[in-house]
């Protein structure tokens, strides 16, 4: 870590197993916090006087009181504006060092709590309004002419009973809360495709 502090948790693991085969006993979390964070805490000590010299990171606010999740749901926010693939896995890592607290949580409660719900609200954002339909010019002449049928509403409705269907199952494949929750957080995401398929 003092010749590339930002290796990949993954790449420390899999380095530390060859190196000790009784670490493939814990997980990857297991081993970022009895290894890994450590050493972070300890270099970051290390540095800490010499203010000049501290490193520029990737959008990441002052280390937040124990339990403080709007410091943190901001920092997720901002880290995922700046880079949308970046694993959760890191976004984890850097959480735990921000609020000690995050640790209570497992990898994917602490995902269904702050990054899905950055990710919903900014596809929201993202997503194009509906546009409003032109209204129906009126004939000047030939007023006795019956009114032409209204035409049909497109869409595909086999396409969204298909996505109804999908959203009942991964609800009815849930086998926990947190499954639960991860499901409704993407709640706007399914309903953003059935509206795509309602209006063809």
């Amino acid at each position: 870590m003092k010749t590339d502090p930002g290796v990949r948790n993954a790449t420390l693991f899999a380095g530390a197993c060859e190196i000790d085969e009784s670490i493939e006993e814990l997980r990857p979390q297991q081993f970022h916090a009895r290894y890994r964070l450590p050493v972070t805490r300890k270099m970051a000590a290390h540095r800490r006087p010499a203010e000049q010299e501290r490193p520029v990171p990737v959008p990441d606010p002052a280390h937040a009181a124990s339990g403080d999740g709007a410091v943190l749901m901001e920092f997720v926010e901002r880290t995922l504006e700046a880079n949308p693939g970046v694993a959760n896995a890191d976004l984890f890592a850097r959480a735990r060092e921000i609020d000690p607290s995050v640790a209570e949580l497992s990898a994917r409660q602490f995902h269904a709590k702050y990054p899905l719900q950055v990710k919903a609200r900014l596809a929201r954002a993202a997503a194009p309004k509906p546009k409003t339909p032109p209204e129906p010019e009126v004939p000047e002449s030939e007023e006795s002419t019956a009114p032409e049928a209204p035409s049909a509403v497109a869409g595909d409705p086999l396409a969204v009973r298909r996505l109804l269907l999908d959203l009942a199952k991964e609800l009815a494949n849930a086998e926990s809360k947190a499954d639960v929750i991860e499901v409704m957080a993407r709640l706007d995401d399914h309903v953003a495709k059935i509206m795509e398929a309602a209006q063809g």
